[in-house]
């Protein structure tokens, strides 16, 4: 079993899912879009594909035109039923390609650990609790595609995770871990400063909330890709 994993900037990568996946013995691809990568062979090779985040806007096609290359690979994989993930930026761009409006949010930028709350039910979901803290970097959000099912909201935007046929949009960052958020304080800690944010309140996070993050994780994969709990069906 293969996963795409199309990135934006080499520090936002798979993060603990890269350690879920590599445990189901999947092999994983990255493509490093903004550097000019292009994706080799068909979709139907992949198990998955996972569209991660970035500091671009799902709307800025005119200065980062592999955006719009990156949506109709997404257009495809939701026509050929290929398990779609989109993470921040991608959950907005899986939302933009489903027709929903993308745009900047009016309530500040939401950087740090928040609670989110679940506001519906899914099967992809149903090993996830009622409320949990994840991991927030975004100042843009979406509306709800027409068709989706919204599953988390936050209390300053509401459209945190949202099921479509066989793909998921999550807003928040379910796959950092702590070195990962101390790499992204390095990388953008002007934004940091411009936001007012306090940097060591981002890596001074319990480590239970990585281990809950992790099991959730791989819950959500199984279901997405059909794969039992407990076991992996393939490999290769």
């Amino acid at each position: 079993m293969k996963v795409l994993a199309i990135r934006h900037v080499r520090a936002e990568h798979l993060g603990l899912l890269e350690k879920v996946l590599k445990n189901m013995s999947m092999q994983i691809f990255y493509v490093d879009t903004a550097e000019g990568q292009r994706v080799q062979g068909d979709l139907s090779e992949y198990s998955m594909v996972v569209v991660l985040g970035g500091y671009m806007g799902a709307y800025e096609e005119d200065l980062y035109p592999f955006l719009s290359y990156e949506m109709r690979l997404m257009e495809r994989a939701l026509k050929e039923d290929v398990p779609l993930l989109g993470i921040c930026l991608g959950s907005q761009m899986l939302a933009k390609v489903l027709g929903g409006k993308v745009y900047k949010g009016d309530r500040g930028k939401e950087i740090g650990w928040y609670r989110v709350h679940k506001v519906g039910h899914h099967p992809y979901f149903q090993h996830f609790p009622q409320e949990m803290v994840v991991f927030q970097w975004h100042g843009d959000t979406f509306d709800l595609p027409e068709g989706a099912h919204l599953i988390y909201s936050s209390d300053l935007y509401p459209h945190q995770a949202f099921v479509y046929g066989r793909a998921v949009g999550l807003q928040f960052h379910l796959e950092v871990d702590i070195p990962m958020v101390r790499e992204w304080v390095s990388l953008y800690k002007d934004e940091l400063v411009q936001e007012g944010v306090d940097a060591s309140s981002l890596i001074q996070v319990d480590e239970e909330i990585i281990k809950t993050n992790t099991y959730l994780a791989e819950s959500l994969i199984r279901e997405l890709l059909g794969v039992p709990h407990g076991g992996c069906n393939g490999s290769g």
